[in-house]
């Protein structure tokens, strides 16, 4: 098996001094190289090649998940492991997540979780620590509930009805359209009366009109 490829990017000389000693007596891991901000970062990897990065989440004067933003756009097949002090941050492992980090580990990870976390994100895993993953858990579990909006309390077929109905058509018109019987139509419009509250046509093509513009109406109907 050939050896990791790793860069080391933290703005603490401690940390990365640490790091390096741990990994090089290693034959798993190789140290490609080191840096302590995104400007030397950027400025290695135009003369060095690695698999793997372990990124810093804050350092000076920027962060490093748009740092990580930076290079899973510069270098799609460099893969990106952040590195954080706080494992309390949502909104942080949901962004870090969304531009392409492979790995979102607490700064304290035991190093042979480490060395199995960097193993797995090389072979293009996902990886979260435990304790991180715990936080995200209960942050999400503290949400308020997404509010149904009206749409989404129909059946594709009742949708399909209800779009008609904010066009202008009648019953029989969208019966013929749908390929069911008037009666049906009659009956689905009944329930869409009731489900988004409102008391004619009218009132449900201006309710439909005010949640999606793709409820086109064309004309009233009685």
């Amino acid at each position: 098996m050939q050896a990791i490829s790793l860069i080391i990017v933290d703005d603490h000389e401690i940390i990365r001094e640490g790091l390096k000693a741990a990994f090089q007596k290693d034959p798993d891991f190789q140290i490609a190289g080191e840096a302590a901000c995104g400007r030397e970062l950027l400025q290695l990897l135009k003369t060095t090649t690695a698999d793997v990065v372990l990124l810093d989440d804050r350092l000076p004067g920027e962060s490093g998940i748009d740092l990580c933003a930076s290079l899973t756009r510069q270098y799609p097949t460099l893969k990106v492991i952040i590195l954080t002090a706080y494992g309390e941050q949502r909104d942080s492992i949901v962004k870090a997540a969304t531009v392409g980090a492979r790995g979102f580990l607490l700064k304290n990870v035991p190093l042979p979780a480490l060395r199995h976390a960097i193993k797995s994100v090389a072979r293009g895993e996902v990886v979260i620590d435990p304790q991180v993953a715990i936080h995200l858990i209960a942050s999400l579990k503290e949400m308020p509930p997404a509010k149904a909006t009206p749409t989404s309390l129909l059946t594709p077929q009742q949708e399909a009805i209800a779009r008609l109905v904010a066009q202008g058509f009648t019953n029989r018109e969208i019966a013929q359209q749908l390929y069911l019987s008037t009666n049906t139509v009659k009956f689905h419009v009944q329930n869409l009366l009731r489900k988004l509250e409102v008391r004619n046509r009218v009132a449900l093509a201006n309710k439909l009109q005010e949640v999606s513009g793709s409820f086109t109406k064309k004309q009233d109907s009685p």
